[in-house]
């Protein structure tokens, strides 16, 4: 378990493309120390994007350009941490 984040946004159909094309061309995540699980898990979902940081409480670690290409088509987002 990690650090789990809600990203509500609401994204056109070729938002979701261009970030799925992101998400996909991003390098093999690192795994977590002693765990076979990666230190950030990111999925495009109904209501935007779920992202778990395994090792760090900042949902936009390692994300800087998936927040900059939201922040530069003028998304409006919120971030929520999961505290389940």
């Amino acid at each position: 378990m990690g650090f789990e984040f809600r990203i509500t946004a609401s994204l056109t159909p070729e938002q979701r493309q261009h970030i799925a094309q992101l998400l996909a061309a991003r390098p093999q995540a690192p795994r977590a120390p002693g765990s076979s699980m990666p230190e950030t898990d990111i999925r495009l979902t109904d209501a935007g994007l779920y992202i778990c940081q395994h090792l760090r409480p900042d949902a936009w670690h390692g994300l800087e350009s998936l927040r900059a290409c939201l922040d530069a088509q003028g998304v409006s987002y919120t971030v929520e941490e999961i505290d389940d």
